[in-house]
């Protein structure tokens, strides 16, 4: 008998058939019952109560310069929904919009341009505020501290430079900061080049930089520092059910929120893995674009055997940007073991995997090298996935039933099974540390 499942998808639930002969281990997700207030609401209740802060009424007068940092378009903040409920609060102390800065905090990302800001903020908001994408590299960036092993660290001038910064986000699972939103906002969201590549190159190896992972993690500790000199006096953050439903909105003193996020979060978004299985199914939901989708592979690997299949069901339409597949075929080479050397030879020296990309685009890299080293990946989705999955050393198919029987008639007749209906919301809770390439770090 077939045992039916479900996973989640922008465009609602995809079904697919778990083949006779496989055992359904494991189903990764906890329903929640849909909170009856709406965002705004939850965010106005929260700043009325704000967490170890005083409200932002009692922080602002008239004289006051305010930065509001959001994050960018790879976050599900409904930015364009919250954003106008803050600025009223922000106006209604008698500051006005030519004192206001809004800053999108991309880190290293690409620029969001004027069509993705519209989205992002909305069109009044767009037409009545001075907005402005972080630069990594400007000169213009204020030191603002230093940091052990780190040096100088510098953020976005116009942060910097306000009386009051602000930020608007969201504290959800993150591959190796254990949560992101929080400090997050701040570092690597406004802070320097230099100090975004040392702190990601160097964290990226240790076991427990790792999704959900807080004690011990590095890569969390060292964000939480860095980000304690930008000096942030107050802050807004939504949470999220296993659907990507935000089910409450904290407000006030920055780390003080990401701490209580945090609790709240690994109650409804983390779950115990019983055992690993041969096969792991997930949805790359809610990541539809570009190298998000990646995030996925390390909550799936960490729930899979060593050399089990692992399945990647994806909504991307857009063929991922040759840049990023040009560097693909550069790092493989021809002979696997010398890319896994060059690849943690740069990331102990601190050095860009691809010199010229976007951090992320290392992190990429490294966590696609080592799912490929470790496992069978299958990418299941649109046609543009095809060249790139070969390249990344994976597979891939169309549809997911077919892909299923096909590994069940060509490979694997008995197989246990772990499901992740929404891979970028669950994080499967281990019991041993997960290494990206066996013990190294």
């Amino acid at each position: 008998m077939k045992v039916m499942q479900q996973l989640i998808q922008h465009k609602g639930g995809l079904s697919f058939k778990i083949p006779s002969g496989w055992e359904l281990k494991q189903t990764f997700f906890k329903e929640h019952e849909i909170v009856d207030r709406s965002p705004k609401d939850m965010m106005t209740d929260a700043m009325a109560r704000p967490i170890g802060a005083p409200s932002l009424q009692e922080i602002l007068d008239p004289k006051t310069s305010v930065a509001v940092v959001i994050d960018d378009k790879t976050r599900p903040t409904p930015v364009a929904d919250l954003l106008p409920v803050l600025l009223e609060t922000i106006e209604s102390q008698g500051i006005p919009q030519s004192q206001i800065d809004i800053i999108i905090g991309n880190g290293t990302h690409l620029p969001m341009n004027d069509r993705e800001i519209i989205a992002r903020v909305g069109s009044e908001v767009n037409s009545k505020y001075r907005i402005s994408n972080h630069d990594a590299r400007s000169s213009d960036l204020v030191v603002m501290g230093e940091v052990e092993g780190y040096g100088p660290v510098a953020f976005n001038s116009l942060v910097a430079g306000s009386d009051i910064k602000i930020t608007l986000g969201s504290i959800s699972p993150h591959i190796h900061n254990g949560f992101g939103g929080g400090p997050k906002n701040i570092m690597p969201g406004i802070c320097d080049f230099d100090t975004i590549r040392r702190h990601h190159l160097s964290n990226y190896l240790h076991p427990g930089s790792r999704i959900g992972i807080t004690k011990g993690n590095p890569f969390l500790q060292n964000t939480i520092e860095i980000s304690k000199l930008a000096r942030v006096n107050f802050s807004i953050q939504c949470l999220y059910d296993c659907r990507g439903r935000i089910f409450d909105v904290l407000a006030g003193d920055l780390f003080a929120v990401h701490d209580a996020g945090i609790k709240r979060e690994t109650e409804m978004l983390g779950i115990p893995v019983e055992s690993k299985s041969d096969i792991t199914i997930a949805s790359s939901f809610p990541y539809d674009e570009g190298l998000q989708i990646m995030k996925v592979f390390l909550p799936a690997a960490m729930v899979t055997k060593p050399g089990g299949r692992i399945f990647v069901v994806t909504e991307i339409t857009e063929p991922l940007p040759d840049f990023f597949l040009q560097s693909v075929r550069k790092v493989w080479g021809t002979n696997m073991d010398e890319a896994r050397a060059g690849i943690i030879q740069k990331l102990r020296a601190h050095e860009p995997i691809i010199e010229g990309a976007g951090i992320d685009f290392s992190g990429a890299l490294v966590l696609i090298f080592s799912v490929s080293l470790q496992f069978k990946l299958t990418l299941v989705g649109n046609e543009v996935l095809r060249e790139a999955a070969y390249l990344m050393g994976y597979d891939y198919a169309p549809d997911l039933n077919t892909a299923l029987e096909e590994e069940n008639k060509n490979h694997r007749q008995r197989a246990s099974v772990n499901v992740i209906p929404a891979g970028g919301y669950i994080f499967p809770i281990i019991r041993e540390p997960f290494y990206l390439f066996g013990d190294v770090q």
